[in-house]
């Protein structure tokens, strides 16, 4: 967690040293909300497997889905490129019904510095497509496993009304795996793809 907010202040100071040089810079607030599909989680999808009972009435065991909620901070400068400090939490549920009904959740908590770049299309050049990256520090839990790590982000999207109240729509992948610290052939794998919305103001 100490890592995080040292991540994110060096971030910050970074972006504030840069829009005192910049007559186009515009400073944005944005709330976030993201959902993903796990690429491979199999020790944790072996774990709930063989932590039940009994089979399963219907579906599947297996963590597919996870939902983020986050916030950033955007430093724009002329409209064409953006740095955006974050912190994001995603939680992966899976509630399984059976013989007995058992719940799990796989959690994330991120924090990191993205960069984008944006390229002007219409003939407004209002709207952008959006190209961006970034590193983030994430903590991972499952059940009694945790672990961090520092993970590459890579995205693309479009972002509308770049001048006013802007939504940017997202698609991402996210490579955030690291073993357990207290059993380090467990993996937390939460390498996934993301789709969603940011809404800044």
């Amino acid at each position: 967690m100490r890592k995080v907010i040292v991540f994110l202040f060096l971030g910050i100071i970074v972006c504030t040293k840069l829009s005192a040089q910049d007559e186009g810079f515009q400073f944005k607030f944005f709330p976030s909300v993201h959902f993903g599909f796990f690429l491979n989680p199999e020790d944790i999808n072996a774990y709930i497997k063989e932590d039940l009972p009994g089979s399963i009435s219907s579906g599947t065991s297996d963590v597919i889905l996870n939902i983020t909620i986050g916030g950033g901070l955007g430093f724009r400068f002329n409209n064409k490129v953006e740095l955006q400090p974050i912190l994001e939490y995603t939680i992966g549920p899976k509630v399984v019904s059976g013989g007995v009904s058992k719940s799990y959740n796989f959690n994330k908590f991120s924090g990191g510095l993205i960069a984008n770049y944006m390229i002007p299309f219409g003939s407004s050049g209002k709207h952008s497509i959006l190209l961006g990256g970034g590193m983030l520090y994430s903590f991972i839990t499952f059940e009694d496993y945790s672990g961090n790590t520092i993970n590459p982000r890579a995205q693309a999207g479009i972002s509308f009304n770049n001048n006013k109240f802007n939504t940017q729509i997202i698609l991402a992948i996210d490579l955030a795996k690291t073993k357990a610290d207290e059993d380090k052939s467990f993996d937390l794998n939460y390498n996934s793809f993301r789709f969603g919305v940011n809404l800044n103001f």
